[in-house]
């Protein structure tokens, strides 16, 4: 008799915040597929996601089960409870500002057929009201950095609590730790001749515009894109794929700052041509999040060049206007049209 689909989870994950959840379903002739996700209830939502396909229910429980729950045992759930579990913890995180993990999509191939719609269970996400950021083993400090940089963002000062390791190994609670703002989790390589060159062929083909390189007193663009871009960036296999995330998230950058005038257009224009579900969010969560963290941003993206720079990190190089410059039926014009800089001085490049 084909059994029917199962959902387990971590019988201390609500106590102590991080623990697996497993949904099965199972074919007739006895062979097994299964999602797995590593959950983060008090803050990151799912933070790794896995599919898996077994030979039957020992090989499943032997292979996966066993492992996964050997330390802190695991809970049966209704597998409507458990896919409303695993989306609401997503939901939860991105209104944090955080993506699930790489093939979060994948795992959740095993969600076809289980519905939610009679599931009463309810869940809490947080703890004591608030996000609740405990850092992990694979977190690395400039991960870490960023992670809290985006809670303060989003919650303020006081509105989330965290515990994170300090250089030294030890633990550093949030009444303990320093409360300078954290520094972005993606690196961007400086290079100066490089953005005098990218000045300099600016300046040869429109000779009349003020060219600043990183001016003083303004951020630089490259680094708050990068950081807009980063839980992407963060999972690409190689620099070619990390520098097309930076273009797309160039993208979605302009296309936050549009005019309602123009918007749906351009909408329309970007996702005829990301015809990838995946593709699709990526443009769409990475523009809320640019409005996430840094809501009174006002230069728009003309020019973006990439580089492959030393440890994983990328040389940026960005140039830029200010939108309050610019008619707004122009701002989404891409720069080969010139129209926006013939009516922009200064234009940035950092």
């Amino acid at each position: 008799m084909k059994r029917f689909p199962e959902s387990f989870r971590s019988a201390t994950l609500f106590e102590v915040g991080c623990g697996y959840l497993v949904l099965s379903r199972y074919k007739s002739d006895g062979r097994v597929e299964a999602g797995f996700f590593l959950l983060d209830v008090f803050c990151l939502g799912v933070k790794d996601a896995g599919f898996c396909r077994f030979t039957d229910f020992a090989d499943f429980e032997k292979s996966l089960l066993d492992p996964l729950f050997r330390e802190d045992g695991r809970e049966r759930m209704m597998p409507g409870a458990g896919r409303k579990l695993a989306e609401e913890a997503v939901a939860y995180a991105r209104s944090l500002g955080f993506a699930p993990g790489a093939d979060y999509k994948k795992a959740s191939r095993v969600f076809g057929g289980i519905s939610t719609a009679d599931c009463s269970e309810q869940f809490d996400f947080g703890k004591d009201g608030k996000p609740f950021y405990i850092q992990g083993p694979s977190d690395s400090p400039e991960r870490r950095e960023w992670i809290l940089r985006a809670l303060e963002t989003r919650c303020g000062e006081g509105g989330f609590q965290f515990i994170v390791a300090s250089e030294c190994g030890d633990s550093e609670s949030a009444d303990e730790a320093a409360s300078e703002p954290a520094q972005s989790r993606t690196g961007t390589g400086w290079n100066a001749d490089a953005l005098r060159e990218m000045a300099r062929q600016v300046r040869t083909e429109r000779p009349e515009l003020d060219i600043r390189i990183s001016p003083t007193g303004r951020p630089k663009l490259s680094d708050r894109l990068a950081e807009v871009a980063g839980p992407w960036l963060e999972r690409m296999p190689d620099p070619e794929s990390g520098s097309a995330v930076l273009l797309l998230a160039a993208l979605a950058w302009n296309f936050s700052l549009s005019s309602p005038a123009v918007s749906q257009q351009f909408l329309d224009a970007i996702l005829g041509i990301l015809p990838e579900p995946e593709l699709q969010e990526m443009f769409l969560f990475t523009a809320a999040r640019r409005a996430l963290l840094y809501p009174d941003e006002d230069r728009i993206i003309c020019k973006v060049e990439t580089d492959p720079a030393a440890e994983g990190r990328y040389a940026l190089r960005v140039m830029s206007l200010s939108l309050r410059t610019i008619p707004a039926s122009e701002t989404l014009r891409v720069p080969a049209d010139r129209s926006p800089l013939s009516r922009c001085e200064p234009v940035e490049v950092a």
